[in-house]
């Protein structure tokens, strides 16, 4: 039987294998302090609340896209658009209406808005009226003249608006009120009186006074223009259908042209300047030439319309000799629409039975007036070029030509009458004037059956 021996290592090893060992090459073994370094995780910068904002901002502007493909235009399209109408209205505001009230005392002006809204935005003519009065009265509380441009120019509008609202004749009863106010006014300062639309204490001293005199002395001009330009309005109003009375509405154009008349004689006997020129703003506040013309000439379309030629002539000649000697070498087209109208108001009174010694030599030489006229209508209007020169200028023509043929077929002309027709027919197919081109198209047709 086998018995197994134990067999016992050697404590310490052999000296060659020791040797042996000792000679290789040892391995670098890690140092224990780079293994036992706890384990690092990656560091991450926190965001700030800007950049925060901005990535959720392109996130949201991502996301409404896609949810909201028509609402997200709808509300873009809308706030544009309420954006461009308040932007509007702040701009009217400021340019438009806001200088209108920079003129008044703010409590004046915060009851004039109210009385404008009742005008211009929803027209009650009561709350209206009450709010204009209100401004009336605290005015004159806060001393504004009774006269100024602002006081009269107040009621004015009550009267636009109550003609607004259909109230014609209430509004001619403000006017004719108006009106009576500013003529004794007028009349006061003419007479040389002092101080008349207000009370001069004494302790405010003699400076005050002369100061409120002069004002007085420049406000003349102007509340009589206004009364001239208040004259028209009430023929206009006495015209229009609410009350159609005629007479009254002579009497109103009347009353306005005698007062211009009138001033013009005063201003000529002082030395003063007929007019204030021909443009609208006249720095002295009395009437421009054209106004003036205007005055007149609108009272000869009354005469003629009545076919009252003789006193309608007159007042067209006065207005061509205030234009003609304002506008000198440079003629506007005004100049031609009167001397075309004196001369079919010749033409008129040519027809109306003339009292005379010999009625018809009398005829003959209105006939030749009228034809002298029309023909300088035509020789006024080729001098003028544009810009100056308009539609007006050329219609004019247009009536001047046919006038002149109206004269030849009535003088027995006929070869010369539809030789005239013929030029008014062209120029006013040129210009597309369409009552132009039949009237020379009836008139040529009458030609050949004759």
């Amino acid at each position: 039987m086998f018995t197994p021996t134990t067999l016992r290592l050697p404590r310490t090893l052999p000296s060659t294998l020791t040797r042996r060992l000792s000679t290789l090459p040892r391995t670098p073994r890690p140092s224990l302090k780079h293994h036992l370094q706890p384990l690092q995780t990656p560091q991450r910068r926190s965001l700030s609340t800007f950049q925060k904002w901005t990535l959720g901002l392109k996130q949201a502007k991502r996301d409404i896209w896609r949810k909201n493909p028509i609402l997200l235009p709808l509300a873009l399209f809308s706030a544009a658009t309420a954006t461009a109408i308040f932007t509007y209205i702040a701009y009217v505001e400021y340019t438009r209406v806001g200088p209108q009230y920079h003129k008044f005392p703010p409590p004046v002006a915060e009851a004039l808005r109210t009385a404008v809204y009742y005008t211009e935005v929803d027209l009650s003519p009561p709350k209206a009226l009450q709010a204009y009065k209100e401004a009336l009265r605290i005015g004159i509380e806060m001393g504004m003249h009774p006269f100024s441009d602002e006081v009269v120019g107040i009621k004015i509008q009550v009267a636009m608006m109550l003609e607004r609202a259909g109230l014609a004749k209430a509004a001619v009863e403000v006017l004719e009120r108006t009106k009576g106010e500013i003529m004794g006014f007028v009349e006061g300062k003419d007479r040389g009186e002092g101080v008349i639309g207000v009370k001069i204490e004494k302790e405010e001293g003699e400076e005050k006074r002369k100061e409120v005199e002069e004002f007085e002395k420049q406000q003349r001009d102007k509340v009589l223009k206004k009364a001239v330009g208040i004259e028209m309005k009430l023929a206009e109003l006495y015209s229009s259908d609410y009350i159609q009375d005629e007479k009254k509405a002579e009497a109103a154009q009347v009353a306005a042209v005698e007062l211009c008349l009138k001033e013009l004689h005063r201003r000529q006997s002082l030395g003063l300047p007929v007019g204030g020129g021909l443009e609208a703003d006249n720095t002295e506040g009395w009437l421009n030439v054209t106004e003036i013309a205007t005055a007149l000439t609108d009272l000869a379309g009354r005469y003629t319309a009545q076919e009252n030629y003789e006193l309608s002539i007159p007042l067209q000649m006065r207005a061509l000799d205030l234009l003609h000697t304002e506008e000198g070498d440079a003629p506007t087209c005004k100049q031609v629409v009167l001397l075309n109208s004196v001369a079919g108001c010749m033409a008129g009174q040519a027809q109306k039975p003339i009292r005379a010694e010999d009625p018809k030599k009398a005829k003959e030489q209105l006939f030749d007036a009228a034809e002298k006229w029309a023909q300088k209508a035509l020789d006024v209007a080729a001098r003028i070029q544009p810009p100056v020169r308009d539609e007006e200028c050329d219609t004019s023509c247009v009536a001047a030509t046919f006038n002149l043929g109206w004269l030849a077929e009535f003088q027995g002309k006929a070869k010369e009458a539809e030789r005239l027709y013929g030029e008014a027919k062209s120029l006013s197919q040129g210009l597309g004037f369409e009552q132009g081109v039949s009237m020379a198209d009836a008139a040529l047709k009458r030609l050949t059956k004759e």
